[in-house]
């Protein structure tokens, strides 16, 4: 992976997730379900890119698999855990970038290497709700988050996280779909068990 160069585009700042029907993102701080052919999207989708996240989503990672590899992964929270370095200036724990603004993510961001043109946000509800609701946001195309990323599933399942409801503002399209025979759905309890799950890509952009 190399940085872009400079003097090109600015990047994109986009966002992705995955929701069930009524907009259900998450449960009890994890994801309802288990869509094997989710998450290798998300991961082709991101990889090579920074991706910024709120401290909940970075703790609902297990261990072993935070930092995400490939991808410079920042994290906003309202209480940063160590001092920033000497060298770089930035707070560095656990293999993350900690910052406690979009704006500061953002500039972190930009100075990371990647190999595509957007910069990520992957949740949770709180950070995408703040990064749609913001404009003028420094060093991206249009100053404000102009791609989302949704993987659509066609379950019902409780929650207590939502997606952010995107309006007419944003155009749909399609790009795939499929029945993920590996599913597993949750319970009332969190439980998860087996499911056939139809899903589908979108991607929304204004």
């Amino acid at each position: 992976m190399t940085s872009v160069p400079a003097g090109t585009e600015p990047p994109r700042l986009s966002a992705i997730w995955a929701q069930a029907r009524g907009g259900v993102i998450g449960l009890g701080g994890a994801m309802p379900w288990s869509v094997p052919a989710d998450l290798a999207f998300f991961k082709s989708t991101t990889s090579g890119c920074p991706v910024i996240m709120g401290r909940s989503t970075w703790e609902s990672f297990p261990e072993r698999f935070r930092p995400l590899p490939g991808r410079t992964n920042i994290v906003l929270t309202g209480s940063i855990p160590t001092a920033a370095d000497t060298v770089d200036g930035h707070a560095h724990h656990d293999g993350a970038i900690w910052t406690d603004s979009i704006a500061k993510a953002l500039s972190v961001a930009n100075e990371a290497p990647r190999s595509g043109n957007d910069l990520w946000i992957i949740g949770g509800s709180r950070v995408y709700e703040q990064a749609l609701g913001l404009a003028d946001l420094p060093g991206v195309i249009d100053g404000r988050l102009t791609r989302a990323v949704v993987t659509e599933l066609d379950v019902t399942v409780p929650g207590d996280r939502c997606a952010p409801e995107l309006d007419s503002e944003w155009a749909m399209t399609e790009l795939g779909s499929g029945v993920e025979e590996r599913g597993r759905l949750a319970d009332a309890d969190g439980v998860l068990h087996p499911a056939h799950i139809a899903y589908r890509f979108l991607e929304f952009t204004r």
